[in-house]
């Protein structure tokens, strides 16, 4: 009972860091003090330790001269190979979306486009980076592929912090939003020629604006 407890208590500290990680809480280069952690999540360091080391494994922190740890800096040639990644599926997706999609899925996305309208005037950067998440989860679920699911699902986290990115930077919401709409419109056509092309432009252009940014080091 106390090795389940302990369990869950690594797995609850590790999911919190990781959500603070993914959502530029704690932004790249920042060091990580355990203590402070440990004091703020009202936990022990053991915790914070044990979530810190699953987090070096994934790779998003980093130990930092073997005295403490900092958030990894994404390197420029990661960026370029998870857009090159992302460019394969998310083609392979929108030739499997305008076949398969149903009208259900469709309203879904619809309602998922005016809803990100509402929430960029509001200002909300964590409501739309989950807005954004989620228009390209519907796209995915409506492939109707399990290996797609799967594929896509063990690169989630990265992609995450990409539109992270994405969103800290002025316009690029909105814009975001903008190419969402034109993207639905074709899929209604179920115009996958015109999907791919929308789609491929809408990732040519936040991997420009990543590789852009000129306050993160890569």
């Amino acid at each position: 009972m106390l090795r389940l407890k302990s369990s869950a208590l690594r797995f609850k500290v590790y999911k919190t860091l990781k959500d603070k990680l993914i959502n530029l809480e704690i932004r790249p280069g920042e060091k990580i003090f355990e203590n402070e952690l440990a004091s703020s999540l009202n936990v022990s360091r053991t915790p914070v330790r044990e979530a810190l080391l699953m987090l070096e494994h994934e790779k998003l922190v980093a130990c930092s001269n073997g005295i403490g740890f900092m958030v990894r800096h994404l390197a420029a040639k990661d960026v370029e190979e998870y857009f090159a990644i992302r460019h394969i599926i998310e083609e392979y997706v929108m030739s499997l979306v305008v076949e398969r999609i149903t009208d259900a899925e469709i309203s879904d996305l619809a309602d998922n486009v005016n809803k990100a309208k509402k929430i960029i005037k509001e200002g909300n950067i964590n409501e739309i980076i989950r807005c954004e998440t989620e228009f390209h989860d519907i796209l995915y679920r409506a492939a109707k592929s399990e290996v797609l699911l799967e594929t896509v699902y063990g690169l989630v986290d990265k992609f995450q912090l990409l539109r992270s990115l994405i969103a800290s930077i002025p316009g690029c919401v909105a814009t975001s939003a903008a190419e969402h709409k034109a993207i639905l419109d074709v899929i209604k056509q179920r115009d996958a020629k015109k999907a791919k092309k929308l789609m491929k432009m809408h990732l040519k252009r936040a991997q420009k604006a990543v590789v852009g940014l000129q306050n993160i080091l890569f």
